[in-house]
């Protein structure tokens, strides 16, 4: 790709605060962090660009909970794209039936740029089968996804359990930690279980930016299904 090149994909894309600098010495185009653009800017053939998976590097905290679910395994964390960061979520959640609820079943991130816009991509971890998508949670503008609680019903070998039945947030400015915002989706709340104490939050000029779920594998006919359990979601700067 070449200078002039990089000229005209960034005012193509000028709408998504697309930052460009060409490199003289290795004929590169380097993609600016802050923007949306790089969907399309990984997309251009034919072209040399300097830009780096951010999955499974890249983050500089795990944040967890106390109060997660016995059952399941983890599956392969999940990330926005690099530079993207988390501006809000919605879950998968089987509504109440007479047999074997499983209540939350997955979450998925959106992702979007430091100037608080959605960029297109999402990331979501391990799932199971049963349930529908809630709407979008977001952010405040120009806030971030920083930390979380869960709320989990405690396994019961007595009776029907369900796991994890939701989860809610707090949004905060990326560069600083004066203030903070409760989110969740309405009602905040699912059917059974407690919520247990919030995780950490990530550091100051960081936010959230990937997750990976633990998740119990479907336990067939006359076994309790509890399907997500537990949630871990990364850091980046």
């Amino acid at each position: 790709m070449s200078q002039s090149q990089c000229a005209v994909f960034c005012l193509t894309f000028s709408d998504k605060c697309c930052e460009i600098t060409y490199i003289n010495s290795t004929q590169e185009c380097k993609l600016d962090q802050s923007g949306c653009c790089h969907t399309n800017f990984d997309n251009v053939s034919g072209s040399n660009i300097l830009h780096t998976s951010r999955k499974y590097v890249g983050y500089n905290k795990i944040l967890s909970v106390t109060n997660g679910g016995y059952f399941g395994n983890w599956a392969n964390e999940e990330f926005c794209r690099k530079g993207h960061y988390a501006v809000g979520y919605r879950m998968k959640i089987e509504g109440p039936h007479l047999t074997d609820k499983t209540e939350l079943n997955d979450i998925e991130i959106i992702c979007g740029s430091r100037g608080s816009d959605r960029c297109g991509d999402t990331a979501s971890s391990g799932q199971q089968v049963w349930g529908n998508w809630t709407g979008e949670a977001l952010c405040p503008a120009k806030t971030f996804l920083t930390s979380f609680s869960l709320q989990v019903e405690k396994y019961n070998a007595t009776k029907d359990s369900t796991g994890a039945n939701y989860v809610r947030f707090r949004c905060r400015s990326f560069k600083d930690n004066l203030f903070d915002f409760d989110l969740s989706f309405p009602p905040g709340y699912g059917k059974y279980g407690a919520y247990g104490a919030r995780s950490d939050a990530c550091p100051v000029n960081s936010a959230i930016c990937g997750l990976k779920t633990k998740i119990q594998a479907v336990q067939g006919a006359g076994f309790d299904d509890t399907a997500l359990n537990d949630v871990k979601f990364f850091c980046c700067e």
